[in-house]
């Protein structure tokens, strides 16, 4: 028979870093939210793909003032040394995909400057958005490891 145990209780001197990663990735959802809206699909006319790019390189910027607030490198608080190990894992993943984000707008700006084929700006989207499934990955690891706070203190 399986025993279930609970998670740990988030420690309190990792609250704020916690509650900068979910500021950090909701500004990263809302760019991408904006970016996809420019897609040309349907009868209703998009936004023009400048406006979801200038979207998405504002939150990319944001972002990256919001990373080291949520950077754990040290188990605080008597934290699992493993569970800190993956949070600091995913955090390099999540930074490092900042770079490549940023790198795909470009390269959905120069897709868009030339076609409006709905497949070819959907693989260049894919630059944008597929590297940014990164901070998924690091909600998880947060998931994974802790009961987390459902408010700000």
């Amino acid at each position: 028979m399986a025993i279930f145990t609970r998670k740990p209780e988030l420690p309190a001197d990792l609250h704020d870093a916690w509650w900068s990663f979910l500021d950090c990735a909701e500004v990263i959802e809302g760019g991408r939210r904006v970016l996809l809206g420019t897609l040309p699909t349907g009868r209703v006319e998009p936004a023009p793909i400048a406006v979801g790019l200038d979207s998405m390189r504002q939150a990319i910027r944001d972002a990256r003032e919001w990373m080291p607030r949520w950077r754990v490198t040290e188990a605080a608080g008597g934290a699992d040394p493993d569970a800190v190990e993956d949070l600091a894992h995913a955090w390099g993943k999540a930074n490092a995909s900042l770079d490549e984000a940023e790198t795909g707008c470009e390269h959905v700006a120069e897709v868009a400057a030339s076609t409006r084929e709905l497949e070819e700006l959907l693989t260049a989207f894919q630059d944008v958005i597929d590297p940014l499934d990164s901070f998924s990955d690091a909600e998880r690891a947060w998931r994974r490891a802790w009961r987390l706070p459902r408010q700000r203190h």
